[in-house]
């Protein structure tokens, strides 16, 4: 029989770095954060700058909801999303075009245009559960182009604010609302 070793902290936590990013690996209490550091992981690719803010308002976000870390694994994760930030930071500035608000605005567009303009009439099944998915994605980005715009005192224009509210809706929905109907809505709250 062999002597037992002490197993130490470290050999228990893993790699807390990368790993910790996945929104599967989000603490129960902060489970809020899982579709938007998904969305940061699904865009990095495409825009760096775009998935660092996602990570950024997440962060964000957790303090807010968690403030003295006190949950089961959320020091942990918070520290880990700050060191990630902290690696990202300059690297993503040099990729950005402009200021983040005008980076955040722009890849919205962008986003809402290819996916969700070009999936809404599409027959299939398979086409639908992609636009339920964009739509997703599309109103976690709204939800960081606002934070980042009220960082800096800028009101989301309409241009922005109708596709957004044509996402939200029809993500809370889970159906593909007219958008004739969605303007009636979005004029009818001005």
């Amino acid at each position: 029989m062999q002597p037992q070793r002490k197993i130490l902290r470290t050999q228990t936590a893993g790699n807390l770095g990368e790993s910790m990013m996945d929104s599967e690996v989000v603490p129960s209490s902060l489970v809020e954060l899982g579709p938007i550091l998904r969305v940061a992981n699904e865009v990095e690719p495409i825009n760096p700058r775009v998935a660092y803010l996602c990570r950024f308002y997440a962060f964000e976000k957790a303090h807010r909801l968690d403030p003295t870390s006190s949950g089961r694994g959320v020091r942990q994760f918070k520290t880990a999303l700050l060191q990630r930030l902290e690696r990202e930071t300059e690297m993503t500035l040099a990729t950005r075009k402009g200021s983040d608000e005008g980076e955040m605005k722009s890849f919205y567009q962008h986003y809402y245009r290819k996916y969700i303009e070009a999936l809404q009439n599409a027959a299939d099944k398979a086409d639908r559960a992609r636009l339920t998915k964009a739509y997703q994605t599309a109103a976690v980005l709204f939800e960081v182009l606002k934070a980042v715009n009220l960082t800096v005192a800028i009101e989301v224009d309409d241009e922005v604010m109708l596709p957004a509210l044509i996402a939200v809706l029809n993500t809370k929905l889970c159906s593909c609302v007219p958008d004739a109907l969605l303007l009636v809505v979005f004029l009818m709250m001005r």
